[in-house]
């Protein structure tokens, strides 16, 4: 067995993990992780790592993507949101991320999303519709939204690390 291999293994899978990571904290971890296989396809030569093989995994990041995008907004809808809550959802959950990072990183940032589109969801439809009953529907609907984008999002981030090691070489 080359140790040089080896070493490369041993740095993608601490990688890949650090990608899953950043996917639970609601972070680009998919990216990361289809970043890693990338550049390790390039340093094996595209042998194990083909294009047909870094293409699945580029369609799994899409949708996770698509999936924790949508999630949120959906959530919201399902409850009769108005335009205005669903779209204040998105950007609730994007802006309590990012508060939610600076106050108390790592679990800050889960806490921020869900607190952040619940938030602005709940606000934005009570402002339109002045319904305390209903505002509260669609702001737990996008909060239970948000967390079931990231959980899909999560099982894609856990299927492509699953599928990257699987192919590794260790000799």
């Amino acid at each position: 067995m080359e140790f040089g291999l080896i070493a490369g293994n041993i740095v993608l899978i601490l990688i890949l993990v650090a990608g899953v990571v950043l996917t639970f904290l609601t972070l680009p971890g998919n990216l990361v992780i289809v970043l890693a296989a990338l550049s390790y396809g390039f340093f094996e030569g595209f042998v194990r790592f083909d294009g047909e093989f870094l293409l699945a995994l580029g369609g799994l990041f899409v949708l996770g993507e698509a999936a924790e995008f949508a999630a949120g907004m959906l959530g919201a809808k399902r409850q009769k949101a108005s335009g205005r809550a669903v779209a204040a959802a998105f950007v609730g959950g994007v802006a309590g991320a990012v508060l939610g990072t600076a106050v108390m990183p790592l679990l800050g940032t889960v806490a921020g999303a869900v607190a952040g589109a619940f938030a602005l969801s709940y606000a934005a439809e009570y402002g339109k519709t002045g319904d305390r009953e209903q505002a509260a529907r669609v702001a737990r609907g996008a909060a239970v939204g948000l967390v079931a984008g990231t959980l899909f999002k999560l099982a894609v981030a856990v299927g492509m690390v699953a599928a990257i090691i699987l192919r590794l070489s260790w000799g």
